[in-house]
This record gives structure tokens, C-alpha cells and sequence, in this order.
């Protein structure tokens, strides 16, 4: 072999060493930093998820997907019940609830259906009942119709439904979104019907509050309304899992009283959970507050009543009797549990569990159906009122059925 063979050959030798020392860098690092996310969301679903033997093989997924866009791949029939959150996101709101109505062929209003109090939107002047027909002096169309649901400070135009159209009310400032308190008690009073007193309350969310203000709001009124013989519970906007306290301690005030200290629900989990059910019962007594020991309850629902809704309805159906008004309900007899990755400041909350009844059903997978039908709709915009005001559809429904 000659001298040039041999260098040649040396030159080979020393670029292939360099090159399988750069081309073989380690990138498990940013591998790992770039998947681990996902990972830790589908190992944990694969013990905790109530629908675990119905997740896709392993082989099938892509760790490289955004959070919400990878849960998605996991669960079992394309439920919705599931979700992620970035807990380093700030939940902002302009705090009030809408529903759009197609007014043309191309334009749209938004109905208001209620409003939070200390809100930007209660500092726009908006309340129940108005109308919104245009925002930075645009009409509604398809193409800006989620522009209600974004962040900026809005000018946005008004109107009020009467005599079958609606009519231009005027202009108003609708402040930047920010946080605002998701109050769950929305309305309240204390109604006469056939010489009976009636209990009405508007419930938006079934949630604990801070240091428990929620929950202490909810006693208080249940002292507020001692002393009805029938009660009202208006359910149609309540949305949300919400906490399972609060789900105990109103049905705790509305159940005959011999409903106490029982089986309220039992959260039933997967078969690799110990134990695989827990029993919550209501409430033995309520300290500092009052059961109102009704034989019947009156509940206003439609599509959007769901979750704890749904729960505190069907926890006290086996004690009483449960008149549903309005339309059938979301069905969703589900119970999720948060898991927090401190790491990447996200959490999952899977469906891990099924609600039963003291009677050990769940059938509301479907929804609940009413008992008698009364809808919000544009065929009934005439009855669209305030809460609380007795020619509002629902309230006027429930009302015609107590002698």
C-alpha cells in the first residue's frame, strides 16, 4: 500500500469519526422535553381514565401534539367531558352569557341571557333580555360572530325586542375582558302561587367559592326561604362539574327530611382503582342553616343543564318528586379528577368515574327528559323576561302547576 492510499484512507477514517460524533449527538434531552407532556398525560389516563380499555394503542399516537389536540386522540367516543388546562393562563370574561339568533340572511343579534354582577359587562349597562346587533359599529355576521367571546374593549350597539322587532337602543362601552367572580346564585325571591309560598332560585354553577363563600351563601338562603311549602329550582344555565360539596349541600336543603345522612350518589371508578366506589351521602343536619323538607321540587332545565345539574336532579329523585320543565338536559353522568404536572404547569382532568343514585342509576347518558316542554326560543321571545317575573316562559310553566 502506498503513502497516498494510506493518507486517503487516514482522511476517511478521521471525517467518518467526526461526522458520527456530531451526527450522533444526544437529543434524548429534547426529545424527552418535547414529548414528555403527552406521555405523562397518556400513562396517567391509562390507570385513572374510566374509559381506559378504549384508548388507542400507543403505537397510534403522536407525543409531539399540542395538549388539548392529544387528549382528544385518547379518549373513548370523542367525549368532550375530558380537558387539559394551562395553568399559567388567567381565565378572563366579559362576564355575561349570550345566544345568537340569525336576524337575516346574513346578519345575526346576540340575546343576553344573564349577567354576573361587578363585570364588564354589568358596567355596560347590559342585563337580561337586551340585544346586541352590532360591535365596533359592525353588523353580527358569520365572519366577526366570536367576537364576543375575545378580549378587547368593544363599542357595541344595543337593542330591546318589542312589539315583535327589534328596536335600536343606543350605543355602549362594553370593557376589556377580566377576571370575574362566576357567582352561582344569579337570582332569588319568594313567590306566591294558589296561596302557597313558593321559593325561587336561579343557580348558575354548583361551586364551593373561597373559604367556602358559596357554600355560606347557599345556608344563608336556605334560612331565607324556611317556611315554603314549594320551590323552584331554576337549573336551565347551570353548567359544569363544580364541587361535589356543594352538590351535597343543596340537595341537603331541598330533600324531605328523611333524605338526611343517606346515599346522596356513589362515584363508581375503573376496575384498577382501589376501592372502585365511594359513597357520598347528604348532609345529617346543616349547621347553621335549614332543611326545607319538600316533597316535591320543581326544576327548570334545557340543553345546556348539565354535569352537577344533572347529578343534584338525579340524587334526589329517589327521595322526592322531581318535576322537570323546560327542555331535556345536556346528559352527562360523568365525574372528572384533576392531576397537576407542576413541571409543565398543566393539568388533566380525565373522566374517572360514573355518578349513581341511592336507587344505583345513571341513565341520563342521553339526558333527562322534561315532564313539560317550555323552550327559549324566537318563537317565545315574547315571554323572555327578567328572572323572577311571572310571565317569564319557564317560571310561568311551573308556576301554572302548583294548586
Amino acid at each position: 500500500m502506498n503513502f497516498r492510499k494510506i493518507l486517503y484512507a487516514s482522511v476517511l477514517l478521521f471525517l467518518s469519526v467526526v461526522c458520527l460524533s456530531s451526527c450522533g449527538e444526544d437529543r434524548s434531552i429534547a426529545y424527552r422535553e418535547q414529548t414528555g407532556l403527552d406521555r405523562w398525560i397518556d400513562s396517567l389516563m391509562r390507570v385513572n381514565y374510566y374509559w381506559y380499555t378504549e384508548m388507542p394503542s400507543t403505537k397510534k399516537l403522536n407525543y409531539f401534539t399540542a395538549p388539548a389536540a392529544f387528549l382528544k386522540t385518547l379518549v373513548y367516543n370523542s367525549e368532550t367531558v375530558s380537558y387539559v388546562t394551562d395553568l399559567t393562563a388567567t381565565d378572563y370574561s366579559y362576564g355575561f352569557k349570550y345566544k345568537l339568533y340569525s336576524v337575516s340572511d346574513t346578519t345575526y343579534a346576540a340575546q343576553v341571557l344573564y349577567v354576573l354582577p361587578n363585570s364588564p359587562a354589568s358596567e355596560a349597562g347590559l342585563s337580561r333580555g337586551k340585544w346586541i346587533t352590532t360591535v365596533e359599529g359592525d353588523s353580527i355576521t358569520s365572519k366577526n360572530k366570536t367576537i364576543l367571546d375575545e378580549d378587547d374593549a368593544l363599542e357595541i350597539g344595543l337593542a330591546t325586542y318589542s312589539g315583535g322587532k327589534l328596536v335600536a337602543a343606543g350605543k355602549s362601552s362594553l370593557p376589556a375582558t377580566r377576571v370575574v367572580a362566576n357567582e352561582p346564585v344569579l337570582y332569588h325571591t319568594t313567590l306566591t302561587q294558589a296561596g302557597k309560598k313558593v321559593g325561587y332560585l336561579v343557580y348558575n354553577n354548583f361551586a364551593n367559592g373561597t373559604d367556602d363563600a358559596y357554600n355560606k351563601e347557599l345556608i344563608a338562603l336556605s334560612n331565607e326561604f324556611s317556611g315554603v311549602s314549594e320551590f323552584i329550582l331554576d337549573l336551565r344555565y347551570a353548567q359544569g362539574e363544580g364541587d361535589l360539596e356543594n352538590v351535597q349541600l343543596l340537595g341537603s336543603i331541598l330533600a324531605p327530611s328523611t333524605a338526611l345522612g343517606k346515599t346522596c350518589c356513589t362515584l363508581k371508578y375503573n376496575d384498577k382503582q382501589n376501592p372502585q366506589t365511594v359513597t357520598k351521602t347528604f348532609l345529617s343536619s346543616i349547621s347553621g342553616g335549614t332543611n326545607l323538607n319538600l316533597e316535591k321540587l320543581y326544576v327548570l332545565v334545557s340543553g345546556e343543564t348539565s354535569a352537577a345539574a344533572e347529578l343534584l336532579i338525579n340524587s334526589l329523585k329517589p327521595y322526592m318528586t322531581v318535576v322537570l320543565v323546560g327542555a331535556k338536559t345536556a346528559g352527562k353522568p360523568y365525574g372528572t379528577t384533576p392531576y397537576v404536572n407542576e413541571a409543565y404547569q398543566w393539568s388533566v382532568n380525565p373522566v374517572t368515574h360514573m355518578y349513581y343514585n341511592a336507587n344505583d342509576k345513571a341513565d341520563y347518558t342521553s339526558g333527562f327528559a322534561v315532564d313539560y316542554a317550555a323552550a327559549e326560543s324566537l318563537s317565545t321571545l315574547a315571554t323572555f323576561q327578567e328572572f323572577g317575573n311571572t310571565g317569564e316562559l319557564l317560571l310561568s310553566t311551573a308556576l301554572k302547576l302548583i294548586e
